[in-house]
């Protein structure tokens, strides 16, 4: 019996999409696929699998991506669902946890990748923004477009804002070790 659940998540909630899918898997559920917003579950003993999910470098076929892959699925690491650079991987919950990133610095910098992008989204609703209020100047009325344009920038904006929070906090965590 496979259950199919919708849920969406903001770049800078994939720790909080984690922990949701841990609890599924507490609760005994699976996941076997994931692709945008469409979780797809199957039954599993409770507390089966441990799920990690990370933003990775590059797409299949190229030698890092390849390489990352090998070295995770020979740790017993299987990847059960991608959307686009997001991959979600699982492994067999064996007591001893399951981390992808050994440091500190490494989970910064995939904080850093995903900020990275949030800024390149924001950049483009930004341009975007500005052409919609060009066309407002010639012909002064609110359209539906500036508006979504507009709500869809606060929205890219406050996702930079925490993934910034997130690495500020990581980064005082380096501190203390250094």
């Amino acid at each position: 019996m496979r259950k199919t659940e919708w849920h969406l998540w903001t770049l800078d909630q994939y720790s909080e999409e984690e922990q949701w899918l841990n609890k599924k898997a507490q609760e005994g559920w699976a996941l076997t696929e994931a692709f945008a917003v469409r979780y797809v579950f199957e039954p599993c003993q409770p507390g089966e699998y441990v799920y990690k999910i990370v933003f990775t470098d590059g797409v299949r076929g190229t030698t890092e991506r390849d390489n990352f892959t090998s070295f995770l699925e020979e740790n017993g690491i299987e990847e059960v669902g991608r959307y686009h650079r997001w991959a979600y991987y699982r492994k067999k919950n064996d007591g001893t946890g399951f981390e992808i990133f050994n440091t500190v610095r490494e989970e910064l910098a995939h904080i850093n990748k995903i900020r990275k992008l949030s800024s390149v989204l924001l950049m483009i609703m930004i341009i975007c923004l500005s052409m919609e209020l060009r066309v407002m100047m010639v012909a002064p009325s609110v359209t539906v477009p500036m508006v979504m344009t507009a709500a869809v920038s606060v929205m890219i904006l406050k996702i930079y804002r925490g993934l910034s929070q997130k690495a500020k906090k990581l980064e005082a965590d380096m501190a203390l070790f250094e």
